[in-house]
């Protein structure tokens, strides 16, 4: 186990990547539950998204939490009602691939256990993840310009 400790200050945002388990493309798949999934926890947690973009298998955002102790317990509810909203058969189906460690673990076989946070330091650094969040659907090559990916806080409305 590791002594990894996630750092909570007052008035900062965080970069958050969260990922499915074996990269799994299942996200836009189920984009309805997903967004759905961020409105429940927008019910029980204050925050801020900045900025996101959602891949099949991953999401990078920029959230910002008026009480910094929570950015985890966000991430945790998102994904767990997440969960609890897929398909059973698609819930048994990710199941099947887990380790006999996850599976005694009772992981979902969903998400990847942890996610990954950066503390953003100042300007430059948002401005550096903003970047990189508008450019990501590009990067990965699902999409030629940033425009055209719509599952993006950056897509333009009409």
């Amino acid at each position: 186990m590791s002594n990894y400790k996630r750092i909570y200050l007052d008035g900062y945002s965080y970069f958050i990547t969260m990922v499915t388990q074996g990269r799994n493309p299942i996200l836009i798949d189920n984009i309805t539950l997903l967004r759905d999934s961020f409105k429940l926890s927008k019910q029980r947690y204050d925050y801020h998204i900045d900025a996101i973009v959602i891949l099949p298998d991953h999401i990078h955002m920029i959230l910002t939490p008026k009480n910094p102790q929570e950015y985890s317990k966000i991430i945790t509810h998102i994904k767990r009602s997440f969960i609890y909203g897929l398909d059973a058969s698609l819930k048994e189906k990710a199941k099947l691939h887990l380790s006999s460690s996850g599976y005694k673990r009772k992981l979902s076989g969903i998400w990847q256990k942890r996610f990954y946070e950066h503390t953003i330091r100042d300007e430059k650094d948002w401005l550096g993840k903003m970047h990189y969040i508008q450019h990501n659907a590009v990067k990965h090559a699902y999409v030629d310009t940033w425009e055209a990916w719509k599952y993006s806080s950056f897509i333009k409305n009409p």
